[in-house]
């Protein structure tokens, strides 16, 4: 099982924590999915991390391997080539994304901060376990390279996008005088949370 949280205040939305079946996603070379929880995991980590510190073109498979422990060859038996398993990595990514509304908080109210410490919490339990998936998320989202760019903007057409407005939707609004400060407070928790969160992941990643 794999944890996933992304939020992103810049691009105006927030993926709250889902928890989803890897073998949800569904990929070319099923080898992968035959292998020990702990080694799907292991190559997940792999691919995230190298990915994430370096752009698609500059990753090598032959890092990735180094990374994860094991042969060249043996990584290119799980996964036809580079391309496919970057696009792997990103559709798990939108798999776990278009979990979080119905795994997130449901129909029920909830307080600002309740909503925002539970995020920020289970963010962090999640990065003890993928350190780098959270910047290899943001990194694919925007990647441009010729050779996936175009599945990259279809994929991306499928994310369904939980922003500002939904959050307010499901806001407690008895503790506010003026239900109009409920954006702007919004805002500013986001922003100081986002940056708390960025911090802690450079350094857990390290």
């Amino acid at each position: 099982m794999l944890h996933w949280v992304f939020s992103n205040t810049v691009s105006g939305y927030i993926i709250i924590l889902i928890t989803v079946s890897v073998k949800e996603v569904k990929v070319m070379n099923n080898n992968y999915f035959g292998l020990p929880l702990d080694k799907q995991n292991k190559l997940l980590n792999s691919g995230y991390k190298v990915f994430a510190l370096c752009p698609y073109k500059k990753a090598s498979m032959a890092a990735i391997a180094d990374e994860a422990s094991i042969s060249k060859s043996l990584l290119f038996y799980y996964f036809e080539n580079k391309k496919e398993y970057y696009l792997f990595l990103f559709d798990a990514a939108i798999a776990f994304m278009n979990k979080q509304k119905t795994n997130s908080f449901g129909n029920q109210k909830v307080d600002l901060f309740e909503a925002v410490n539970k995020t920020v919490e289970r963010r962090m339990k999640a990065l003890q376990d993928y350190p780098y998936l959270f910047r290899f998320a943001t990194n694919a989202y925007y990647e441009t390279h010729d050779d996936i760019a175009f599945e990259i903007i279809k994929k991306k057409q499928g994310i369904k996008q939980f922003g500002k407005n939904e959050l307010l939707s499901i806001i407690k609004r008895e503790p506010f005088k003026d239900e109009s400060d409920m954006p702007i407070l919004v805002d500013i928790i986001l922003y100081i949370a986002e940056g708390c969160m960025r911090g802690s992941e450079v350094i857990i990643s390290r």
